[in-house]
């Protein structure tokens, strides 16, 4: 927490940062190191540069992890899972009957998803659809939704939600709002040293008996990835799970090993979409449309019953205190209400914040 305070205090370009602090863990499952490296994509979709959507234009709306939960009881909703396949196998969202349909892209890699969401087939499924996207800690639905509303901003006519959501803070952020584990089943698969996260509150014995995911030598149950093995199958590549009877078979016949998407013959949509093309049709008209929403004529009378002094004030530093926020907003400060989980009373980085008057605000 200190370490993450003294990043915000160091250069404000932290302040929207969505630090994620775990407590209990383990020594031997920390983080020996700390690194920084320069890098063209956090996660390889395949949009660096040009290509890449713009997130100030064309990013989801999050949803805080409550907001979430109750958006996958819309019958007209639908669930993507951003992440790769191996992954899901894990663990999933399981919205409740008559909720939202989850759908799984079943991906083997992350640049599959633009190739996906090309597909005429998922864009019937998610056209008219309020679409909800979740991924382990958010960072790849930031792509994500920017992409499908990218392309559903230049193609309205055949690919063009109602809304376009994103999970804030991810799986991670979830179980942690909801420790009995809400809609989510199994295990959040992780990619540092504590390999799974699991609800806080729901038994192992529980959450073993959600997870479905079998090795792929003995197809036995099997609720974990030991060992770096991978899919032997072309280029493939991806984890498999091989249990600890089988971890000798797999060592001596490494060539055999195959994941579950090659075992069902599955080939992802090859078709990639012209992203540049994609991304100067979009901008072109969000352009236009922001010069309407200019024109007097257009704008809608205001709300005579906003409260003029009060400000909403999200995505905060979670160490931010009453005083932090004098200091930025000024002296007119008067009262700052914290907005609060209303499960857990958990803090997530939103205020509202009622200052002395209408100007100051």
């Amino acid at each position: 927490r200190d370490f993450c305070l003294g990043l915000r205090e160091m250069d404000s370009l932290f302040d929207e940062t969505d630090f994620k602090l775990t407590d209990g863990v383990s020594p031997d499952k920390l983080f020996k190191s700390f690194s920084i490296r320069k890098t063209k994509e956090l996660v390889a979709y395949g949009l660096s540069g040009e290509k890449a959507p713009s997130l100030s234009k064309f990013a989801g709306e999050h949803l805080e992890a409550d907001a979430y939960h109750e958006a996958m009881m819309d019958k007209d909703s639908v669930i993507v899972d951003v992440r790769n396949h191996y992954e899901s196998a894990l663990g999933g969202f399981n919205p409740p009957e008559g909720g939202a349909e989850l759908i799984d892209p079943l991906m083997r890699n992350s640049i599959e998803f633009p190739k996906w969401l090309n597909d005429p087939a998922t864009q019937k499924k998610l056209h008219g659809k309020k679409v909800l996207m979740y991924c382990t800690g958010g960072i790849r639905c930031e792509r994500a939704t920017a992409l499908l509303n990218q392309m559903s901003t230049a193609n309205p006519d055949t690919l063009k939600p109602k809304a376009v959501y994103e999970l804030r803070g991810g799986i991670e952020r979830y179980v942690k709002t909801f420790p009995e584990g809400g809609f989510w089943k199994g295990k959040n698969y992780l990619f540092d040293r504590r390999m799974e996260q699991l609800p806080g509150e729901k038994s192992a014995t529980k959450v073993e008996e959600e997870t479905k995911s079998k090795c792929c030598v003995c197809r036995q149950r099997c609720t974990r990835y030991r060992g770096k093995f991978k899919c032997s199958q072309g280029l493939c590549g991806v984890p498999v799970i091989v249990c600890d009877d089988c971890k000798q078979k797999a060592l001596a016949a490494p060539k055999s090993l195959t994941c579950e998407l090659c075992k069902l013959g599955y080939k992802a949509p090859q078709a990639m979409p012209d992203l540049v093309a994609l991304k100067r049709a979009a901008e072109s008209i969000v352009g236009e449309t922001a010069v309407d929403e200019k024109d007097p004529k257009r704008q809608k009378s205001a709300d005579s019953d906003v409260c003029e002094d009060r400000l909403f004030l999200a995505r905060l530093p979670l160490t931010v205190t009453k005083t932090k926020l004098t200091e930025a907003l000024g002296d007119e400060v008067k009262v700052v209400h914290w907005l609060t989980d209303k499960r857990t009373g958990a803090f997530y980085g939103s205020c509202m914040v009622q200052l002395s008057s209408a100007m100051g605000a």
